[in-house]
């Protein structure tokens, strides 16, 4: 097992409570050497990374598994909230409004990033305690027990304009599906976003292009690693 060093805040490395990350961040001596755990955080942008600060909120917000968090999920919802806040004010353009916004989604990745070596070290490298805290696990490759692709996905066009509902078969064996979409063709791998993280076997996704296709396709993680994605759906929004 690859071992690891986890920092928390400390009087010598306090919590930035206006940017929601430790001073100790900064600081190249920061990194963690992660076993199991993936962070799935590097490439998001600044909406998909709000969006996966609050999957990991949720699952960790009274999980038994982690009592206390460093840092806590009080401190990473401030980090949350200062880039849902930037998001917002860079809408219109403007240069310093859209540094200000890469800066705060830099606070809140390494605010992640922090509480991913505190979830790795308290679990112990446990795969079902890490898929509990809304992180992913690397596939065993010894496993030979690999998740089947989700099957029976539909997309289907909802009453609400700019909606689509989305449903699915259960795969044994899975924590958390993820949820893509594809505005421009299913062929262009490069058209591919994650919308969504989920427990569930279903998903209203919102803020879509009305009056137009769009595809979407599900994959299940689990203690043995990630599915292939499923057959692709679509639907036409209103």
């Amino acid at each position: 097992m690859l071992q690891y060093v986890v920092h928390g805040p400390t009087a010598d490395h306090p919590f930035n409570r206006r940017t929601g990350v430790c001073a100790w961040s900064q600081s190249p001596h920061h990194f963690t050497t992660l076993s199991k755990l993936i962070k799935g955080i590097a490439r998001l942008n600044a909406v998909q990374l709000v969006t996966r600060s609050l999957f990991i909120e949720e699952r960790l917000n009274n999980n038994a598994a982690f009592p206390t968090l460093s840092p806590t999920l009080a401190e990473i919802a401030t980090a949350r909230e200062a880039l849902e806040q930037a998001i917002t004010d860079a809408a219109d353009g403007g240069r310093t409004a859209t540094a200000k916004r890469e800066q705060r989604r830099r606070d809140l990745k390494l605010a992640l990033d922090a509480l991913a070596g505190d979830v790795i070290s308290q679990s112990a490298d446990d795969p079902e305690l890490i898929l509990s805290a809304g992180f992913f696990v690397r596939k065993n490759s010894q496993s030979s027990a690999a998740l089947p692709a989700p099957l029976k996905l539909r997309a289907r066009i909802s009453e609400q304009v700019g909606e689509a509902l989305l449903d699915w078969g259960t795969t044994r064996g899975a924590a958390i599906y993820v949820v893509e979409h594809n505005g421009v063709s299913p062929d262009d791998e490069s058209a591919w976003k994650q919308v969504a993280e989920t427990t569930r076997i279903r998903q209203i996704v919102g803020g879509l292009a009305s009056a137009k296709e769009h595809w979407f396709r599900v994959r299940a993680v689990g203690t043995t690693g990630r599915s292939p994605w499923s057959d692709v759906a679509r639907t036409l929004v209103r």
